[in-house]
């Protein structure tokens, strides 16, 4: 009898991403404040957007190399070098990818082994369930403290004999919280005395308030030589659609994400680069970004902790806020359910981070003020 066509084991592995469930549910409903998708409202940049109008008429649409072009690597070592102390050379320590996303799947594809194990402080964006089973490897969750930062002890606790990488997301989604620098190091100690990968995604590592400091953990000392820094464009500068990002890392791992990304890729659009390489000439517009997503925060946080039953924390980072909603629901799922249909406003339940995300409501504040303000005055008469 001959055997009927099947799908893979990957594809029974690879669970949808829950936020954007959420986001396509979303789109039946003519009115909804939606808070739902972590995308800035803004549009790019205009010095961005007329470098590639002008690069792309005089030609700029061909294929690169895989690693991303060499003078979007320098400007990019010069960049790690300048704000983030991360000493990566740029013909062979860094790799242009589609967006962060590309360089986190392709880092755990080259780390990991089936059956190994990655650890994953939780809440956690749950993209990284995916690119850890895409690699038939483990996801174990490491829980953490009272403002969502992992401890030492922790990781210490949550470390097998398949452990060989640990996730560590700062500043973090959906939680909004930021690793202090002398955590990150204590973490970094566990790493290494159990010899695991560290993977640093720093994708929102310019959106930080009241204060906080992002670190680069690869900036001290030899750590360079066991941590992949992920980086993207898409939140500080308002590039989600450019699909791009870039990793620095000890050679040998660039090297093995290079053949991966050519299987898969081949490279980064060739606009894109250019895009990137003219975000990088103008830093400035990220400030001013940065204002504007601070000015949101405070509007958010204030309006959601006047709301009874509502506990929006105190997030340093990203643009996110993640409130405790327990007092209202033991059922996030249902609560945000009961918010799209009764309220009009789209928000992505806690438990889709992880089971620590119960009782929990990701809001995004990277929505226009005219939304958030809409969306603020829908809970307020709701709750």
């Amino acid at each position: 009898m001959m055997k009927r066509p099947g799908l893979s084991g990957l594809s029974t592995r690879m669970p949808q991403s829950g936020i954007r469930e959420v986001f396509d549910a979303a789109q039946s409903y003519d009115d909804l404040a939606d808070l739902s998708i972590g995308e800035p409202d803004f549009a790019t940049p205009e010095p961005i957007a007329a470098a590639v109008c002008e690069a792309v008429g005089t030609g700029a649409s061909s294929y690169t190399e895989t690693v991303g072009r060499p003078e979007l690597r320098a400007a990019l070592a010069e960049k790690l070098a300048v704000e983030n102390g991360i000493d990566a050379a740029p013909e062979s320590e860094i790799i242009v990818t589609p967006g962060a996303m590309g360089a986190l799947f392709a880092a755990v594809n080259v780390l990991c082994d089936p059956g190994d194990e990655v650890l994953v402080p939780e809440p956690y964006w749950p993209n990284y369930h995916g690119h850890v089973a895409s690699a038939n490897a483990r996801l174990a969750s490491v829980s953490t403290d009272e403002e969502f930062v992992p401890t030492p002890d922790a990781v210490e606790a949550a470390v097998s004999d398949d452990t060989t990488a640990i996730l560590l997301n700062s500043p973090g989604n959906p939680t909004g919280a930021v690793i202090p620098p002398d955590r990150l190091r204590a973490l970094d100690d566990v790493a290494a005395e159990h010899g695991l990968w560290v993977v640093a995604d720093e994708t929102y590592e310019d959106l930080v308030y009241d204060g906080a400091t992002h670190h680069s953990l690869a900036s001290d000392g030899d750590r360079f030589d066991r941590i992949v820094t992920v980086h993207s464009f898409s939140k500080s500068y308002a590039m989600t659609g450019w699909r791009i990002g870039y990793a620095s890392a000890p050679e040998r791992v660039i090297d093995a994400m290079r053949v991966l990304q050519e299987h898969t890729v081949s490279s980064v659009p060739e606009p894109a680069q250019v895009a990137a390489s003219a975000a990088l000439a103008n830093r400035y517009v990220v400030g001013e970004l940065r204002e504007a997503f601070a000015e949101r925060r405070r509007l958010v946080l204030d309006r959601l902790a006047a709301i009874d039953g509502i506990d929006p924390g105190t997030p340093r980072g990203a643009f996110y806020v993640f409130a405790d909603v327990s007092a209202h629901t033991t059922d996030s799922r249902a609560f945000v359910e009961r918010l799209m249909s009764e309220a009009g406003v789209a928000s992505v339940p806690g438990a889709v981070f992880g089971a620590a995300g119960e009782g929990y409501v990701r809001f995004s504040y990277a929505a226009d003020v005219e939304t958030l303000t809409t969306a603020m005055d829908r809970l307020e008469r709701a709750l």
